[in-house]
């Protein structure tokens, strides 16, 4: 059984995203689905650039945060708002926007789950 950022790419192609590894300049490693079509909330219909990043131990766990490139940005970080949404700067570059956010995660956690969390939180922002 494999971990981490190639399990995590296999399970989002295996839900028929076309996904890519990306190297931020740091070295920290994501999965960037690149077409991502925003289904839910008021930016329905919305194509992005959605990014994950990767954790050593997926699916054991997850990193708490998207990462969001789109034209025009959904959030700018002035949009941020306390105990709401957390719109900070984001390794992947200044086109790149991180959503910090809480997965409630459990081990037994897949790709499918992290996306049916991802479109919850497009609902409600």
């Amino acid at each position: 059984m494999t971990f981490g950022s190639e399990r995590l790419i296999d399970e989002l192609k295996n839900l028929e995203f076309e996904v890519t590894k990306q190297v931020s300049p740091n070295g920290i490693e994501f999965a960037v689905i690149a077409p991502y079509e925003i289904e839910l909330g008021k930016f329905a219909g919305r194509i992005i650039e959605l990014g994950l990043q990767c954790t050593p131990d997926f699916p054991r766990s997850v990193h708490s945060s998207i990462h969001v490139k789109a034209d025009p940005q959904l959030y700018e970080k002035s949009d941020s708002m306390p105990k709401v949404r957390n719109i900070t700067d984001s390794s992947l570059g200044t086109e790149w926007r991180y959503w910090s956010q809480n997965f409630n995660w459990t081990a037994d956690g897949t790709a499918r789950r992290l996306i049916s969390q991802i479109n919850n939180i497009f609902l409600n922002a």
